[in-house]
């Protein structure tokens, strides 16, 4: 009976851990480091860099999220396109990545209405390696992270939180 317990009290408290926020690798792209340039295409195939956005003098919020057409993903993307004014306002590019191809672009854009920013396509996952974007719920999904960078290229406020979506946009424009 006490293992019983024993292994219950284990589960729950792993399970806990999976959606608890904030819990990131060692290795994870951390605030006042450099965001690493990107190039990725629009579902349109135009090509946005950083290094150019930045050139420009304009703060990016770049967000990570899991998948295309998905309830969370879907309430997050929602919630930046409605505050994507306010951001314009404040100096800053909002840009959302995740993988897929063109089709899932394309059809999620059109589902959800979008205008306000582009969502650019990270094949093969590339940009979120070199973001060192951690994985979710032990490593089974690609994870939901939000960072801001400045002017000069530093990240400047960091936001992974797998279920809060609303957080991602709340806290991202905050240091705006």
């Amino acid at each position: 009976m006490i293992a019983i317990t024993a292994i219950i009290f284990a589960s729950a408290l792993l399970s806990a851990q999976a959606f608890r926020p904030g819990v990131r690798s060692l290795s994870m792209l951390k605030v006042g480091e450099v965001a690493p340039d990107f190039a990725l295409k629009n579902a349109a195939g135009k090509e946005f860099k950083l290094s150019t956005i930045l050139k420009n003098k304009k703060t990016a919020v770049v967000f990570f999220y899991p998948a295309d057409s998905t309830p969370g993903c879907t309430k997050e993307v929602c919630a930046f396109d409605a505050k994507a004014p306010d951001f314009k306002k404040k100096g800053a590019e909002v840009f959302g990545i995740s993988s897929g191809g063109v089709a899932d672009k394309q059809k999620f854009i059109r589902d959800t209405n979008l205008k306000g920013f582009e969502l650019l396509i990270d094949a093969g996952d590339v940009t979120r390696k070199s973001w060192q974007v951690p994985k979710a719920l032990f490593g089974a999904f690609p994870g939901r992270v939000t960072y801001v960078i400045g002017k000069d290229g530093k990240v400047i406020k960091i936001v992974d939180d797998l279920a809060n979506t609303q957080k991602h946009v709340d806290e991202s424009f905050s240091v705006l």
